[in-house]
């Protein structure tokens, strides 16, 4: 279940970032429970995507810095065999997983 729970992580940290409340990156880590490389292959990712992260030592916290922020959903749903076959169109036959992940341009398999 690593992609709910990068999913529920990258939420964490927008809601953070937006109000402003990340704390020092040592701190932001933490809460997170990740490491601090790992924050930073996360803001790297962000920024990546266009939104701009800055820092501000006075209020000791991460901000979105142009105007952009971001804004993160997801759901899941169970799917029949059928509903899969007909999504797939018959895919399911040929025993291929089904899930992938969109980001940003590309698609990511898992």
């Amino acid at each position: 279940m690593k992609a709910f729970e990068q999913m529920e992580r990258l939420k964490r940290m927008n809601q953070l970032i937006k109000r402003e409340r990340t704390g020092a990156p040592d701190e932001f880590a933490r809460d997170l429970r990740i490491s601090r490389r790992q924050l930073f292959n996360y803001l790297d990712e962000i920024k990546s995507l266009g939104v701009e992260v800055g820092y501000s030592k006075i209020k000791r916290s991460y901000y979105f810095s142009n105007g952009h922020e971001l804004e993160l959903d997801y759901s899941v749903k169970v799917l029949s065999k059928e509903d899969i076959s007909k999504v797939e169109g018959g895919f399911w036959k040929l025993n291929l997983h089904s899930a992938f992940f969109v980001h940003a341009p590309r698609l990511i398999w898992a």
